[in-house]
């Protein structure tokens, strides 16, 4: 992956879980109409998912287990575009995290304009944990599986790239955890460690969607 440097102001380790209110009808409405599909999410850790039995490697965690495998994900409703060609924000590549965040919240503003809505109702966010993007991950195979062949975001179909969360792997979060190169062949859902302010290529904001917090 081709890194390009760029400068970022130290990084906020925020606390952790994140909940969100669920979207109200109109919301789900004008969502799923324009192609998004709606998970709920319980909260589950990364060490949940492994007693579970899920597929799941990892590189260079810097003795962060605590900060990583026992941070539970968002709970509450989530939005996600499993289209490959909407899956990631446009342009989120090659981007440090500041960047992809205001990116981010670009990108909110657009779908809520897209769709009709208030400018306090839905937002696009990078999550506080690399849970939050591997239990959407193995929560759409789950879906998917049950209507044939099960769909591997993050998969072959996405070029293998990765999602960027917020989730520390050390005390001054400059070194963040990112979620993807997933599939069977891939031995299941990718966790790598990568720097809070380096652009990488195939590092992207995944287009999740939560109700904004009332």
């Amino acid at each position: 992956m081709a890194v390009e440097k760029q400068t970022a102001a130290p990084m906020e380790v925020k606390a952790i879980p994140q909940e969100y209110p669920p979207f109200t009808d109109q919301e789900k409405e004008a969502l799923v109409r324009d192609g998004a599909f709606i998970l709920d999410l319980p909260g589950e850790t990364i060490e949940d998912e492994q007693k579970e039995g899920k597929l799941l490697r990892y590189y260079e965690l810097y003795n962060s287990e605590a900060r990583l495998l026992k941070a539970p994900s968002i709970k509450g409703q989530v939005a996600i575009y499993p289209d490959p060609k909407r899956f990631f924000v446009p342009n989120s590549g090659n981007k440090n995290l500041l960047a992809q965040e205001k990116l981010a919240k670009k990108d909110g503003q657009e779908l809520r304009k897209r769709l009709g809505l208030k400018d306090d109702s839905l937002d696009v966010i990078i999550p506080d944990q690399a849970s939050t993007l591997t239990e959407i991950t193995f929560k759409y195979l789950d879906e998917t599986s049950k209507k044939g062949e099960g769909v591997w975001l993050f998969g072959r179909d996405y070029s293998y790239r990765y999602g960027r969360t917020k989730n520390p792997v050390n005390e001054s979060g400059s070194r963040v955890a990112i979620v993807g190169n997933a599939g069977p062949d891939r031995g299941g859902v990718g966790i790598v460690v990568c720097s809070a302010g380096d652009g990488v290529n195939d590092v992207r904001v995944v287009r999740l969607v939560v109700a904004e917090k009332k």
